[in-house]
């Protein structure tokens, strides 16, 4: 890095930085580039300041110097979409020296060093916004110890990363997300960080049995009441007295599937259900099984029948009739 650009504080930055006091980074991250707001996902895993993922691109010249970040108790790893063969990198003003980023590194800057970037070039970016508050809250509850630091050298290829990543771009661009979906890839992705990166170790996943037969007809009775997909992760837990990350674990060894897949059955039940033995139509079906919308529905459903709804309901008349 030549360190030639110096970060000047720029006017626009007091207004942001009283946000970010009260709500944090992650609610604001593309308005530290100049750009306008960026799509995001948030997870709330345990109550507590939302775990953030926000996409943030821009074409070259788009942004240069970054806006500095005010001090935060908070972690942010990045993953990159394509190259970035220019990027300057300030901590607490200081230059740092980072390589030009590949498609599929991934790097974690501390917001406690008040970072401040120049980005000349064009970039694709999925920002992970992991708050110290949400780590320690999910270490208690999984009886771990907390992470302190994130060791990820700059330019670091991570298959585990990349393909929680590539997992969330499609709930990226679709609305009402249901939550048991990013609860539970959030999940996976603190146990990954914690134990690669984080010096922490945690409970071996494969000697967690499964839920016991209460806990199991409670989760299942709470999803089946809730196919509009709010319900969390910690609620399931909660309601079940143990961890969220106990929670997943035992809920796939009982039944063999994730929650958020186990959602999305009782869903295509539903709707299968409603195409055999009414005329309401599909767009009305589609809302009432949780689905945001007629086109949600028909992808899901195609996916998981290899038939359009429409379809699927003549060939019941069909055989019916």
């Amino acid at each position: 890095m030549s360190g030639k650009v110096s970060p000047p504080r720029t006017r626009g930055a007091r207004l942001i930085e009283k946000q970010v006091m009260t709500e944090g980074y992650g609610h604001h991250a593309a308005e530290y580039f100049g750009l306008p707001p960026a799509p995001a996902l948030r997870s709330s895993i345990l109550d507590t300041p939302d775990v953030t993922i926000t996409r943030i691109v821009a074409e070259a010249g788009a942004v240069n110097l970054t806006d500095p970040i005010p001090s935060e108790n908070a972690f942010v790893l990045c993953l990159q979409f394509q190259d970035v063969a220019t990027h300057e990198l300030w901590f607490d003003g200081k230059p740092e020296s980072v390589p030009a980023y590949r498609r599929g590194d991934i790097s974690v800057v501390d917001l406690a060093a008040r970072p401040t970037a120049f980005l000349p070039t064009a970039f694709d970016t999925l920002q992970f916004y992991l708050p110290e508050s949400s780590l320690r809250r999910i270490a208690d509850a999984e009886d771990s110890p907390v992470i302190r630091e994130l060791a990820i050298p700059h330019g670091t290829q991570d298959t585990v990363v990349q393909s929680i990543g590539a997992l969330l771009l499609p709930a990226l661009a679709t609305p009402d997300t249901p939550r048991l979906f990013v609860d539970g890839l959030m999940l996976a992705l603190h146990s990954h960080l914690a134990q690669t990166y984080g010096q922490v170790r945690l409970v071996d996943a494969r000697k967690t049995g499964g839920l016991a037969p209460w806990q199991e007809q409670l989760a299942k009775a709470m999803i089946n009441e809730a196919l509009e997909g709010g319900l969390s992760i910690f609620d399931l837990a909660t309601a079940c007295d143990v961890s969220p990350a106990y929670f997943c674990r035992a809920f796939k060894t009982s039944t063999g599937t994730t929650p958020h897949r186990w959602l999305t059955q009782r869903r295509i039940e539903a709707a299968k259900a409603l195409l055999t033995h009414t005329t309401q139509s599909l767009s009305h079906i589609a809302l009432a099984c949780g689905f945001t919308d007629h086109s949600h529905f028909n992808r899901v459903f195609f996916r998981a029948t290899g038939s359009a709804p429409g379809s699927w309901r003549k060939s019941i008349k069909g055989q019916t009739g």
